[in-house]
């Protein structure tokens, strides 16, 4: 292989399907990919975009990793999508033991082929970059994969010296990203706001930005996930509390307000 190397029912998500776009400047049917996360889909018309490229921003802790991991899951063992995980900070190791937290075993997913890790520095995936995909592109070639995670946009920003160095090869990323017929997740350690994201070049660049945030209320804390943007998608905007259970992951109440009463898991 390539590099170094819901508490309440949960409903039935749907498949991949071709769902209708409704509002002015829309075509028609999209594909959607769902993440089967219980309550999430519903949020952005079902899924994302096939092919998207996504933001998925929040503070340390925030529930990023589990985030990426759960819909990478759920997207092989549900919707028979091979995926791949490129880490710039994280080990095999760690990943592995992470998912199987919550019940996913990414060991036998590799085992059968339907799933990798990646491991390399920023500055590895830049030179690959130049050179139009490299390893990555193949080992995405080999298992057929349909969903990538990269962990995370912010260290890879941070190897370059200027503002412009970084904001050219994010251009360059973003391009070769699109040529690999992956949906993507994009996990990012910066605070995201509304303002950013009109000049920020990598939220300016995605196909949508979710965020997830860890709030404070006296003694106890609330989590809640917010998609801030999502092209050719009717949104809900507003935020929703979610619970991370441990034999399952992510649940997300959409119907909630995130200061109801939701009993700490963790």
């Amino acid at each position: 292989m390539a590099g170094k190397s819901a508490g309440g029912a949960r409903a039935a998500v749907p498949a991949a399907a071709k769902v209708e776009e409704a509002g002015e400047g829309k075509k028609g049917p999209s594909e959607r990919v769902p993440t089967g996360i219980p309550g999430f889909d519903g949020l952005i018309e079902g899924g994302f975009e096939r092919n998207g490229i996504i933001l998925i921003g929040g503070d340390s802790g925030a529930g990023k990793t589990i985030f990426c991991l759960q819909q990478l899951y759920n997207g092989i063992t549900q919707y028979g999508e091979p995926a791949v995980y490129l880490s710039f900070a994280e080990s095999r190791e760690a990943i592995f033991t992470h998912g199987k937290r919550f019940g996913w075993d990414f060991e036998k997913l590799e085992k059968e082929g339907k799933f990798a890790f990646i491991r390399y520095e920023p500055h590895e995936v830049a030179n690959i970059v130049k050179e139009g995909g490299g390893t990555i592109r193949d080992t995405i070639e080999s298992i057929g994969a349909k969903r990538l995670v990269v962990d995370s946009v912010t260290a890879y920003t941070m190897f370059f010296k200027t503002g412009y160095e970084a904001s050219e090869s994010l251009l360059q990323l973003f391009g070769m990203l699109r040529g690999w017929n992956c949906t993507t997740l994009l996990v990012s350690e910066e605070l995201v706001s509304l303002e950013k994201t009109k000049s920020d070049r990598s939220e300016f660049l995605a196909d949508g930005i979710i965020y997830l945030y860890h709030f404070r209320r006296g003694d106890v804390r609330t989590r809640a996930i917010e998609v801030l943007k999502m092209r050719d998608t009717d949104l809900i905007e507003r935020l929703c509390p979610f619970r991370i259970e441990k034999d399952g992951g992510i649940v997300v109440f959409p119907d909630t307000g995130i200061f109801d009463e939701l009993k700490p898991q963790f």
